[in-house]
């Protein structure tokens, strides 16, 4: 065999081995690829499901957000008309008319409390409420109406106030009332 022939053949053999590294490598790049794009898109669908669990999270406290604050709105509007039938009671109280008879009223189931002790009332009533108890009239206090009865020594007080009548009456029955101005379905 002649030189050349030898260097052919070691020269073909060389391109067929590299040939077949060069597929090698060819077929090794393409799994990479698919294993690579495969791996992407597992990526992408994971991303996409993760971002709308995200974006429904982020809807549902929005959502309570917006629900509470809607509670918010209704609440404090329902207080204020609680708030205005309040002094809207408060103020017929008041009325000359409906305290007179109130006042004589608290004097009378009281009588003994205040025999023993002072009556105290606003200036407004304060002629009508001493005309009663004459020697045990104390003085007057801000107030819309009502007395205070003190015991002489001042360690005990009745607190007939129609602010205070109206408190626990109001405490005792707001929730009746709102049930009936707001009912629940």
């Amino acid at each position: 065999m002649s030189l050349d022939a030898v260097i052919k053949r070691i020269l073909d053999r060389g391109r067929s081995e590299a040939d077949a590294v060069i597929d090698a490598a060819k077929k090794d790049m393409e799994k990479s690829l698919q294993l690579a794009r495969e791996n992407g898109q597992q990526d992408i669908s994971h991303m996409i499901a993760e971002a709308q669990r995200a974006a429904e999270k982020l809807r549902l406290q929005e959502s309570a957000r917006a629900e509470l604050e809607a509670r918010k709105v209704v609440l404090g509007s329902q207080k204020e008309v609680l708030d205005s039938v309040r002094a809207e009671v408060l103020g017929r109280l008041a009325d000359r008319g409906t305290k007179a008879a109130i006042l004589q009223t608290l004097l009378d189931s009281h009588r003994a409390d205040w025999r023993s002790g002072k009556v105290f009332c606003n200036a407004e009533d304060r002629d009508p409420v001493s005309d009663v108890v004459g020697s045990k009239f104390g003085g007057t206090i801000e107030c819309a109406g009502g007395i205070v009865i003190e015991s002489d020594d001042g360690t005990i007080k009745i607190d007939l106030r129609f602010e205070t009548i109206l408190q626990d009456i109001w405490e005792d029955s707001v929730k009746e009332l709102a049930d009936i101005l707001w009912p629940t379905r």
